[in-house]
């Protein structure tokens, strides 16, 4: 980092905590027998609280009603990967804060946006993966900052419909939220296999007979299309009538969601689930085979079975895929799902080998299958290491965050400290949805707190039909289908009519450098800046040429390519500042 910044950024957390309302943990406790409070010379007013599994209760005093931020001071010595606590203010769930190992006292933006009435408010830090030792919380004043989102789809050449899709929510986004749910019952067990249609589907009947209103949203699996017993006709038929039922969703103006867990491409057992999971069976798929080298995980090793394995899934998966291109279908698309929390196998080797076998189903898909239709989904947590899975902004469209409150109670807070983070931790420059939930939040909570989720999606079965939790009940449904907010299927503007706002591109980072691919030549413009270093990445995000050296001044360049292998690109300019951007990609699509 450069020296200046670090003397500007502890300037700015100087001022900020010297403007801060602070308030001790020690002040806050509800139960001295859940929690424990420890003497400690270093922590502010000479002690801290050791959370253990237990809560805390802040009263907070604020002159002023808005929004602010909420900051804590605590250390986290148990864990590695981090713990996470439950947020609630006034009574009301705004999400969760993320604590990362630390052996000393460390202080972090735990919330970076919450909603305090003038007066006194209540500030609960709940139980959830507990176990940290909170010294203090502090509260700043909130400032907005704005969302840039490019205009169109990170799949090269995508098909009109895809861009419609993505155009359509782009425009509400900010203004509305689509309602959705997961499905699972897809097929009628009539020996034929049968597809369902949208309203045949268990949980959309259900939302119906609460609500009167389907929903827009309907997600739906590959879980089967591949893995040990796939090949079996049950499976087949299966996957075959998701295709088929996300073909009836986009057909009445609805928009198909797929996700897909992948079973051990190995097909040695029927699972998906890592062995840190807890469940069993578990995939025994050791991902890390499949790379040359796994410390870098700079390229594959083409030659081995994992790769092989891993290649022939992936190809499978691409020809269901084709059927909706080629029925003009698009398809938001999420996989490797949840990869952070290690549960499943492919985030089990960690985040290098998990984004580069994202990327490597990306240049797979576009590049070799040319699927045109896909929009991008990755899932994201609010870690501190988000950004290290996070493949990059050329491969991604959407974020996602699943929420599941834990435990597991009925909840529809707002959820906008979630929300709040993953803009932050992604400089607000993608799409953010509720990818998957338990209880949906509340639509009047989420446009008075400004938690703009694209969509949402409860999960199948009890999750949204009024299980043990009660997540979601026939009055809760009736309340959020019908509300002003929620795009329900109903209010679709229907695909064939939907006209996109055609905004004039605008450049990803810097003004003045415009780069344009064409006939084997990369040509690079400077207008009003310099540039310092211009260099090619692939696919897999390997450096594949610096095109030039030295000093770069304003005017038109052109850099001849010479024997450049078919794929997808990115380019790279140093603008002199110390900081390197990716300001465009491009498509070779032969010789």
């Amino acid at each position: 980092m450069n020296f200046k910044l670090v003397l500007l950024v502890v300037a700015c957390l100087s001022a900020i905590a010297a403007a801060a309302d602070r308030y001790e943990a020690e002040n806050a406790m509800v139960d001295s027998n859940s929690v424990q409070k420890m003497a400690d010379a270093t922590a502010s007013g000479g002690y801290y609280v050791n959370m253990k599994d237990g809560s805390l209760s802040f009263k907070v005093t604020v002159a002023t009603a808005g929004f602010y931020v909420l900051w804590t001071t605590y250390s986290q010595p148990n864990d590695t990967n981090g713990k996470i606590q439950n947020l609630s203010i006034n009574g009301q769930s705004k999400g969760q804060m993320s604590f990362p190992y630390t052996l000393s006292f460390a202080t972090i933006k735990a919330s970076s946006k919450i909603k305090l009435a003038a007066g006194p408010n209540t500030i609960d830090i709940t139980k959830s993966w507990g176990w940290i030792n909170l010294d203090y919380i502090e509260i700043t004043p909130y400032v907005a900052t704005p969302f840039t989102i490019a205009t169109s789809p990170v799949t090269p050449n995508a098909s009109e419909n895809a861009k419609k899709l993505y155009g359509f929510l782009r425009q509400n986004f900010l203004k509305k939220i689509v309602s959705g749910v997961m499905t699972n019952t897809v097929m009628q067990n009539d020996g034929k296999y049968t597809p369902d249609t949208v309203q045949d589907q268990t949980e959309v009947a259900w939302i119906i007979g609460a609500s009167g209103k389907v929903p827009a949203l309907l997600g739906v699996d590959f879980m089967h299309s591949t893995g040990l017993n796939s090949d079996n006709e049950w499976y087949k038929g299966y996957t075959n009538a998701t295709v088929a039922l996300a073909q009836d969703v986009f057909k009445r103006g609805g928009i198909p969601a797929y996700c897909w867990h992948w079973k051990d491409p190995s097909r040695t057992v029927e699972a998906f689930y890592s062995p840190s999971s807890g469940n069993s069976p578990f995939a025994t798929f050791n991902l890390n085979k499949a790379f040359t080298d796994s410390t870098t995980y700079a390229a594959f090793n083409t030659a081995s079975a994992e790769y092989q394995a891993i290649i022939r899934d992936m190809d499978t998966v691409a020809g269901y895929l084709k059927t909706l291109a080629n029925k003009d279908v698009p398809v938001l698309w999420r996989p490797l799902h949840e990869a952070a929390g290690k549960w499943f196998w492919w985030g089990y080797k960690g985040p290098g080998a998990c984004k580069a076998l994202y990327r490597l189903m990306f240049q797979r898909f576009t590049v070799v299958h040319g699927l045109n239709n896909l929009i991008w989904v990755w899932t994201t947590d609010e870690a501190g290491d988000a950004l290290n899975w996070y493949p990059g902004d050329q491969y991604v469209d959407i974020l996602g965050r699943d929420y599941y409150y834990y435990p597991r109670i009925a909840n529809h807070g707002s959820l906008v400290s979630s929300f709040e983070k993953v803009k932050e931790i992604f400089s607000g420059t993608k799409i953010i949805s509720l990818a998957e939930c338990g209880s949906v939040p509340d639509p009047d909570s989420m446009a008075a707190d400004g938690a703009a989720w694209s969509y949402f999606m409860p999960w199948y079965g009890d999750y949204t039909m009024d299980g043990w939790a009660h997540d979601n009940t026939a009055a809760d449904w009736k309340s959020i289908m019908n509300n002003n907010y929620v795009i329900t299927l109903d209010k679709m503007p229907g695909w064939a009519k939907f006209a996109q706002i055609h905004e004039a591109p605008k450049p990803l980072v810097n003004q003045g450098i415009s780069i344009r691919y064409a006939h084997g030549s990369l040509n690079c413009t400077l207008t009003g800046t310099s540039a310092e270093k211009v260099e090619l990445f692939n696919i897999q995000g390997n450096r594949v040429a610096t095109l030039t050296h030295g000093r770069l001044g304003p005017g038109a360049y052109r850099f001849l390519l010479k024997n450049i292998a078919q794929g997808m690109y990115f380019v790279r300019v140093g603008n002199g500042t110390g900081s390197n951007h990716i300001v465009s990609s491009f498509l070779v699509s032969g010789k």
